[in-house]
């Protein structure tokens, strides 16, 4: 079995989001997959296939499954950008390729480009969905459970928003670094406002952080909060250019990172996101 390591939103390697790229997993059942996952030990793997049985009739097109090491994700950001650099190395045959991937429940169109050292991803999220704004009562509930209060927030509401997983979105002017889950059902508190993850966003400095639920681990880089960030930020006009945001993640892990987003508007408000990062290649490993 094959695969690959790749930092991704970096252009060095040993910074931004580690991801492994599993080559071709037909022959894999879903326990495998999930064994495999747990063995890298990253917050994401994604395992990569060609979608039909005749690649030369569609070279462009494959499947892709993404684990957590405790679940699979229908849609997540990072293994997403990071993909786009493995089809470039391996099928692409001009500095820039379109993809288009098969998840479980939707399909994702992949622009990638090479440079020298790294290459770069760029997905299509589509329009976001303003899911929830929390009361001031549910905020304060909300609140302490991250180790903040509402003086933090600037008086900022809380909101979920997804662009393909629901995060709650944790505006703060001040306090990002203490920021953490005390929560010992977190998930649950979440699930009570139908968000899946937390975001907590400086809005200010435009810096993000998440966790797993449980606390004990933390992000560096997460795409699919991405959206949802840049959102938050735009409905709130927080955004110094209406349009562009460089979202910054990974300082408290040291390991830098840089989401680079482009807002498309619309007479009714957003009508897609883009979300790009670099890629840089790190190894090419095989199970044995």
């Amino acid at each position: 079995m094959k695969c690959k390591l790749l930092d991704v939103f970096t252009s060095k390697a040993f910074n931004g989001n580690g991801l492994t790229v599993f080559h071709d997993f037909e022959n894999l059942t879903d326990h495998m997959m999930m064994k495999l996952t747990q063995e890298m030990r990253q917050f994401e793997s994604i395992f990569v296939s060609r979608e039909d049985s005749c690649p030369t009739e569609s070279p462009d097109r494959f499947r892709a499954r993404i684990f957590t090491m405790e679940e699979e994700l229908d849609f997540a950001g990072h293994p997403l950008i990071g993909l786009g650099a493995h089809l470039h190395e391996e099928f692409g045959l001009r500095d820039h390729h379109n993809w288009k991937i098969q998840l479980n429940n939707r399909e994702i169109e992949l622009d990638t480009k090479i440079s020298e050292s790294y290459f770069e991803t760029r997905m299509q999220l589509g329009k976001p969905d303003f899911i929830k704004t929390l009361s001031n009562g549910e905020a304060d509930e909300m609140l302490p459970t991250l180790n903040l209060s509402f003086d933090d927030t600037g008086a900022h509401p809380l909101e979920v928003i997804s662009n393909g997983l629901p995060y709650l979105i944790v505006p703060v002017i001040d306090g990002i670094e203490k920021a953490q889950i005390t929560h010992d059902d977190f998930e649950s508190l979440l699930d009570n406002h139908g968000a899946k993850f937390v975001y907590v966003l400086d809005v200010k400095s435009q810096e993000g952080r998440t966790w797993d639920n449980a606390g004990n681990v933390e992000d560096v880089a997460t795409g699919s909060a991405a959206g949802p960030a840049a959102s938050y930020l735009w409905k709130h006009q927080l955004l110094p250019n209406s349009q562009l945001l460089h979202l910054s993640q990974g300082r408290f892990v040291d390991r830098p990172s840089i989401m680079d987003l482009k807002i498309h508007e619309d007479k009714q408000g957003i009508a897609n996101i883009e979300l790009s990062g670099k890629v840089c290649k790190v190894a090419n490993i095989e199970f044995v």
